[in-house]
């Protein structure tokens, strides 16, 4: 498989963030891999890139609840800001929630690629990596 050129970790917990980042370079999923806490930094980071395609990632993997600005806030906000890029990313929430009022509220986000329940394994990894 060849590696994606970048993914976005964005979760506010740094143990996750580290087992993530881990397993993906692990399974040779990612060139590089950056983490967030905060998904306005993301979003400034986007604002920032718009049309730096290589500065923008493949992939971003998104918790739904954090501080300051949550996963919904970040969706909420992309939105608007997808239309504007020059390169497709895709979104999977990988959230702790089972919640199936959050499956079907991110369904609403039709750029959304999958609804993923932390932990993550291996074998999830390598389907998102494709």
């Amino acid at each position: 498989m060849k590696p994606l050129n970048t993914i976005f970790i964005v979760d506010d917990d740094p143990i996750h963030q580290q087992i993530t980042e881990i397993m993906l370079n692990r399974l040779n999923v990612a060139c590089h891999v950056a983490k967030y806490s905060d998904a306005q930094e993301v979003l400034d980071h986007f604002k920032a890139n718009l049309h730096n395609e290589s500065a923008l990632p493949d992939i971003i993997l998104l918790d739904l609840n954090m501080p300051i600005m949550d996963g919904w806030e970040f969706l909420e906000a992309f939105t608007h800001i997808r239309p504007l890029l020059n390169k497709l990313v895709k979104i999977y929430v990988l959230t702790s929630s089972i919640d199936e009022k959050d499956k079907e509220r991110v369904d609403v986000y039709d750029y959304v690629n999958g609804y993923l329940t932390k932990p993550l394994t291996n074998e999830i990894i390598l389907q998102i990596g494709q």
